[in-house]
């Protein structure tokens, strides 16, 4: 194949920032193995695509590898609503058809119109439609959601995506803790489709020089906003509104972060505290309120990755079951955030991401302020290897595959990648 053959490369994002925030460092890496390749991101909600734009680390990310375009119908009504929709179809429509052998990337099968036909657009072209999931976090987190939570039902399929026969060409995830994908199949056929495993990516390595760029672009930053270089920094991580009911626990995350807040300050009343809401929770009613009852000068909301904060701050505590504390950062994490009883009758009292990193402290019990203090002050808390055994354990059996998905993408014939991508799946999972 003529490497310098250009390629249109859609990743197509959900409402949810967690799309972007996965697909990034992928896309990445793609386009310096392959700077030829023109690589776009579209989003159809315009929420998402306004918080964003206004993440300064994320932006910078995706000026080193290709552009984002929003073509949803935003706030517009009736035969404008129709033009912006019909327009947004056409502009994908022509991307895909414009050069041979596109590749599209979506977090579900390509099942439900517009996605089927942009399906059949590609294969007309040669391409390949990818379902390449959001999540980095392992089926656990899944579990206890769908405790509260009824699974997703499964959808009717298209008559289109009936003609064709199958949903997608390759299913590609990240780790071997991710099996069930969150119920995914109930939106599309994966059971007949190959599977590429292709590790975290967030250690491919365009990313890991990204990140400590940016590490040294925040502490520049936080210096011209008047914070001291040797301040001690603290970073929460803030939930949407009513994030708690996913666990079947109403008002749990805007408690704990009310909690946190407060008492953190007042333990460390010269520290610097970075409040790092939910993209979509930046304007929370309840976050402003948690922040004027911390009533300290110190605090501030950061647009910052959390993989930068990890490495700035002193202690990175969640205020909720959020998957950043399955990514494995390194840094000292704290889960405050409360669970449901059948949790801690299952489990014991610790986190649900208990053996990927963080240190669970129950924001609900009696001696919650003396745990959270000690927790503060004393890193060899963090050292225990119970802590760590898991993620450990997934990044040793699922290192970076970077070449894997490469080879995948540069194939000229599917249907004979596929037999490849079966054997490596299927020995991968023995």
């Amino acid at each position: 194949m003529n490497k310098s053959q250009p390629k249109n490369l859609l990743f197509f994002l959900s409402p949810r920032f967690v799309d972007f925030d996965t697909y990034l460092p992928i896309a990445m890496e793609l386009a310096e193995a392959r700077p030829e390749w023109r690589i776009r991101f579209i989003i159809f909600h315009e929420q998402n695509y306004r918080a964003i734009l206004a993440n300064h680390t994320m932006m910078a990310g995706l000026e080193r590898c290709g552009s984002i375009h929003f073509l949803g119908s935003g706030d517009t009504k009736g035969l404008a609503k129709l033009w912006r929709r019909l327009r947004g179809f056409a502009v994908v429509t022509g991307w895909i058809l414009r050069h041979a052998r596109p590749v599209l990337f979506l977090s579900r099968p390509f099942s439900r119109s517009p996605y089927s036909l942009f399906f059949a657009f590609s294969k007309l072209r040669g391409g390949h439609s990818h379902l390449l999931w959001k999540h980095r976090s392992p089926d656990e987190i899944l579990h206890l959601v769908f405790q509260t939570r009824e699974p997703p039902q499964p959808i009717k399929i298209s008559l289109l995506s009936r003609l064709f026969g199958r949903d997608l060409d390759t299913l590609i995830h990240f780790h071997d803790r991710q099996e069930e994908l969150g119920g995914i199949s109930a939106f599309g056929r994966i059971h007949d489709a190959p599977r590429l495993r292709i590790g975290l990516p967030q250690y491919f390595r365009s990313w890991r020089r990204f990140i400590g760029d940016q590490i040294e672009v925040e502490r520049a930053r936080l210096a011209q906003e008047g914070v001291p270089r040797d301040s001690e920094i603290y970073t929460v991580f803030a939930a949407k509104t009513g994030s708690g009911a996913n666990i079947g626990v109403p008002g749990a995350s805007e408690r704990s972060l009310r909690t946190v807040l407060v008492t953190l300050c007042r333990l460390r009343p010269d520290a610097t505290i970075l409040i790092r809401a939910h993209p979509q929770a930046m304007d929370d009613v309840h976050i402003k309120e948690a922040i004027e009852a911390a009533e300290s000068g110190h605090v501030r909301l950061t647009f910052a990755h959390p993989e930068v904060l990890a490495e700035l701050s002193q202690r990175c505590i969640a205020t909720n079951q959020t998957n950043i504390l399955f990514a494995g950062y390194t840094g000292h994490f704290m889960d405050c955030g409360e669970y449901p009883e059948f949790h801690f009758r299952k489990h014991g009292e610790v986190s649900l991401a208990h053996g990927y990193g963080p240190l669970y402290i129950n924001p609900l019990a009696e001696d919650f302020d003396s745990r959270f203090a000690r927790a503060l002050a004393d890193d060899s808390l963090f050292d225990t290897p119970e802590l760590t055994e898991k993620i450990n354990v997934l990044n040793h059996n699922n290192p970076p595959r970077f070449e894997a998905l490469l080879k995948l993408l540069d194939s000229v014939s599917l249907p004979g990648a596929q037999n490849n991508w079966v054997q490596d799946s299927a020995s991968e999972r023995n």
